[in-house]
């Protein structure tokens, strides 16, 4: 699946775990690092420093989205372009995990995004076997 098939996903292409593990391509670009906030933050292709940051963020990173029952955990891509797709839902992860984060965040959540915790990215990392 190429950049631009991404691009054109829809909820029933939606990448599982056992996709992601098959895929180094995207492996090899999660941005553990990148949180809904550093994402959201306004930036303007316009300004160089602005241009830097987008570099350095643009790749995969996961997010909670807590406007859905039971809450999910998702893989947003984020292109070069500043544009974000969700292309994974990753099922497996134990539900509990996800409201604990919500509960007690690890940061403020924005747009109803809540950043992964620590504990998260150590059972994604597990399961993927980054």
């Amino acid at each position: 699946m190429t950049s631009n098939e991404l691009d054109d996903m829809n909820i029933y292409d939606i990448l599982g775990l056992n996709d992601l593990k098959k895929r180094p391509d995207i492996l090899s670009e999660i941005k553990f690092n990148v949180t809904p906030q550093v994402m959201m933050e306004p930036r303007f292709q316009a300004h160089p420093e602005d241009l830097e940051k987008l570099k350095e963020i643009t790749g995969y990173m996961f997010y909670i989205e807590s406007e859905t029952e039971p809450p999910g955990l998702m893989l947003l891509r984020i292109g070069r372009s500043d544009i974000t797709t969700t292309i994974g839902k990753i099922d497996e992860i134990p539900v509990e995990m996800l409201r604990t984060a919500i509960d007690k965040p690890a940061l403020p959540p924005t747009h109803g995004m809540y950043a992964i915790t620590d504990k998260i990215r150590d059972w994604l990392k597990k399961e993927l076997g980054l």
